[in-house]
């Protein structure tokens, strides 16, 4: 009597075909099955365990499969349906399952921490489900590919004999099947990168607590300037603490600081010139033009040594480079609407910007003729859209003619001299003062993080 027939895939019971067939079709997986020939077995070829390699390697398969539906799923942004497929795959609960597919998702291994899961080694992915896909895919093909080169060298030790157990149908020549490459290209660079963080929260040397202001010398020495107490620390090119000292009023609302180490300090109504290294008063800018107090809100420093100064809601002051007043425009009547600027950049060609906080940057000519605005401002908007200005806090131009505007998130945002949005930098935090040194290098003071940042564009 015949010994039972079963499909060494699913194990389900066969039952043998008519007319002496050499082979049949598992109703059950589908699978090709070898009717058993009437030779008797060897020792040898019983310990092949043909049948136990076949059932271990069908899990693993199908495991692999798997794991590359999660990383489609991922991909499709079908978090909640690449858990359950997990949960499924591996038995775990819930919590573990949601945490292996987060790890999948950010390029990490999957550790679920109940039991062995799948393990590879992780990537920085720009698109981490696109990326695990790939990988998935990879570890399905291997497995494929390995599984059918033991099989292959099983069928051909048999040499035509057949034990009393069926074997799955194996293809003569097995397919050169190779996994896609899964190496990863690194991500795109960002516009700029920072090459420089110092300070922390406190009163000592290099703390901060409300640091608003950032200017930087010829010989690359960095100031900054606390808004409420109105002390300005003096660092090194490095971020080193080099001195301190402070002004007698408060309230500091800019500083700036000439290639000669002069430092002028904005505080309402006033402009006075000190020594940066030693904090000594050197002079006080014209704060009248023609009988009329100036009411001096910002100031920035043009390539000839003179200073343009906002004064009241809308005037642009040039303040020439021996103190004294040049010129007063009042932009408004330019614009042909009321502006309140409350920042203030120049161009190396001349022009001027002025920022409105809810109405966005304004450019003007170098005579003072207005051009054009950009940046929007003061919309209610959830999530504001790229070159969208919620609330400008900083100006600052470098030697290629772009403006960077500091924003509350993204940190930095960066136009073209006509205002043409050109991407962003510094994450989405809040960045206030900002300043730009010959070499095109940017400082920004993070307020709220206790420190200074420098950048430098990568992007060109």
């Amino acid at each position: 009597m015949p010994e039972a027939l079963k499909c060494p895939s699913c194990s389900a019971p066969l039952d043998y075909p008519p007319g002496g067939a050499t082979s049949m079709r598992c109703p059950y997986c589908n699978c090709t099955v070898v009717i058993p020939a009437a030779a008797p077995s060897t020792p040898e070829v019983q310990n092949l365990q043909v049948e136990d390699l076949s059932a271990a390697l069908g899990p693993m398969v199908g495991k692999a499969l798997d794991m590359a539906k999660v990383a489609q799923l991922l991909r499709d942004g079908k978090k909640i349906e690449a858990i359950k497929v997990y949960r499924q795959t591996y038995s775990v609960g819930l919590e573990s399952a949601k945490t292996a597919v987060e790890n999948i998702a950010a390029g990490k291994p999957a550790d679920h921490g109940a039991g062995p899961g799948p393990h590879y080694t992780p990537v920085a992915p720009v698109n981490p489900g696109a990326n695990f896909f790939r990988l998935g895919c990879g570890l399905a093909f291997t497995i494929l590919l390995v599984g059918g080169i033991i099989l292959t060298s099983v069928m051909r030790s048999l040499h035509h004999s057949f034990s009393s157990n069926p074997i799955i149908q194996t293809p003569a020549n097995v397919p050169n099947i190779s996994g896609p490459d899964i190496s990863t290209p690194p991500p795109p660079p960002s516009y700029a990168d920072m090459v420089l963080e110092f300070g922390s929260e406190g009163i000592g040397a290099g703390q901060f607590k409300d640091s608003r202001s950032v200017a930087v010398d010829g010989n690359g020495n960095i100031y900054v300037g606390e808004y409420s107490d109105g002390r300005v620390q003096v660092f090194d090119s490095q971020g080193k603490f080099v001195s301190a000292w402070a002004i007698k009023k408060q309230s500091m609302m800019n500083l700036l600081a000439d290639r000669r180490g002069n430092v002028y300090v904005v505080t309402p109504g006033e402009i006075t010139k000190y020594d940066g290294a030693t904090g000594m008063p050197q002079t006080q800018l014209d704060n009248s033009f023609n009988d009329n107090p100036e009411d001096y809100m910002d100031a920035c420093l043009a390539l000839n040594g003179d200073i343009y100064a906002l004064a009241g809601n809308a005037d642009i002051v040039d303040i020439g480079s021996d103190g004294h007043i040049k010129s007063d425009v009042n932009e408004s009547e330019k614009v042909g609407e009321d502006v309140s600027f409350e920042r203030i950049a120049i161009a190396g060609t001349g022009e001027i910007y002025a920022v409105d906080r809810t109405k966005g940057v304004f450019k003007f000519a170098a005579d003072g003729r207005y051009i054009n605005r950009f940046g929007g401002g003061g919309e209610d908007i959830a999530t504001p859209r790229p070159g969208h200005l919620m609330s400008p806090n900083g100006i600052a131009i470098d030697g290629q003619g772009r403006v960077f505007v500091t924003d509350d998130g993204p940190a930095v945002q960066v136009f073209d001299s006509d205002g043409t949005f050109i991407d962003s930098f510094g994450g989405n935090e809040v960045a206030f003062g900002i300043a730009i040194d010959d070499k095109n290098a940017i400082f920004a003071c993070f307020r709220n993080k206790y420190t200074v940042r420098k950048y430098q564009v990568t992007k060109h």
